[in-house]
């Protein structure tokens, strides 16, 4: 009885993620950042609870379309570097995605170009200690970089 009961949970939770995107229950939305907006967006914004701020500050589909992609360099070695610099925009009101590439160095931001520019977005990478192709740490922050972190860094 209780798989039983475990299973039919699981199915309605399934039905109930698929009804976001259908556009009828929005409480329901299991999508993140801009694909939960462009789903929550499709019918009754005010129903989509979970939506966070996409919802709560326009409400509008627009904020979908306003949404930028940029790539560009970051410099950095492992890890450790990679959770410091995408970490550097989690929390950054306008920004939507961020993903770094260890292996190419290259930063890949989608964000609400409305909301914060991409010298805003760079300058928050530098902050934490990352040179991008634009913006250069401060030395006190990179020198304070664990050792592995601690990129050759480009002149300039």
């Amino acid at each position: 009885m209780f798989f039983l009961a475990v299973a039919g949970t699981a199915v309605a939770n399934a039905q109930a993620a698929k009804a976001c995107c259908a556009g009828k229950d929005k409480t329901a939305c299991t999508k993140e950042g801009a694909d939960k907006a462009a789903c929550c967006a499709k019918a009754d914004k005010e129903g989509c609870a979970k939506m966070g701020a996409a919802s709560s500050d326009t409400g509008k589909a627009t904020a979908v379309a306003g949404i930028s992609t940029e790539t560009f360099k970051v410099y950095g070695n492992c890890g450790m570097c990679k959770r410091k610099i995408e970490g550097a925009l989690s929390d950054v009101k306008g920004v939507e995605y961020a993903a770094w590439d260890m292996e190419s160095k290259a930063m890949t931001v989608k964000y609400e170009a409305g909301a914060i520019s991409l010298d805003d977005i760079k300058a928050k990478i530098a902050a934490v200690g990352y040179d991008s192709d634009t913006h250069r740490a401060p030395d006190e922050v990179y020198n304070n970089l664990h050792g592995c972190c601690q990129y050759e860094r480009p002149k300039g």
